[in-house]
């Protein structure tokens, strides 16, 4: 059941420091509408890390935001749609591409990225978990909230 509606939370919290990612971010999950709190990850093209932190944490009320610079790689596609809806994640919001997009729209998660890419990197680079991202204008950390739906994306520095 829908508890909220993007717009009405930012004309009811206009004191509150409110951030709106850019509208070029599609909904190529399942759900189109969650919530939930960041987890953030920045990754160097590959989604190994990405892999990792699937397979071994509880994503259960969590956004996991991955911050790949816009590479041209696609770093999400089915089978890491079905590891995050297996570990209870909300959504995955992707700066930058996914993959294998009619059967990740299968999966019960949300999965915004900027487009779609077929290619992969097959390179095993490290990433970096828990740390401040910045792009598109809004800036995420560990702990701020982030409510979705048809409307748009609102980032805040907490759960409202």
């Amino acid at each position: 059941m829908r508890k909220f509606k993007t717009a009405d939370l930012c004309d009811e919290n206009q004191d509150k420091n409110i951030q709106v990612l850019s509208s070029k971010f599609k909904n190529f999950g399942g759900k189109k509408i969650f919530q939930g709190e960041v987890k953030t990850v920045k990754l160097n093209k590959s989604n190994w890390s990405l892999i990792d932190i699937l397979n071994k944490s509880d994503g259960l009320g969590k956004v996991l935001v991955v911050d790949v610079q816009g590479e041209y790689y696609a770093v999400v596609g089915d089978k890491l749609s079905f590891l995050a809806e297996k570990a209870n994640y909300e959504a995955m919001i992707i700066n930058g591409y996914v993959r294998d997009t009619m059967e990740t729209k299968k999966f019960n998660i949300g999965l915004l990225a900027l487009g779609t890419c077929p290619l992969r990197s097959f390179e095993k680079t490290n990433g970096k978990i828990g740390v401040n991202l910045t792009f598109e204008n809004v800036s995420f950390k560990e702990n701020n909230y982030i409510y979705c739906d048809e409307d748009g994306v609102i980032v805040l520095d907490k759960k409202l």
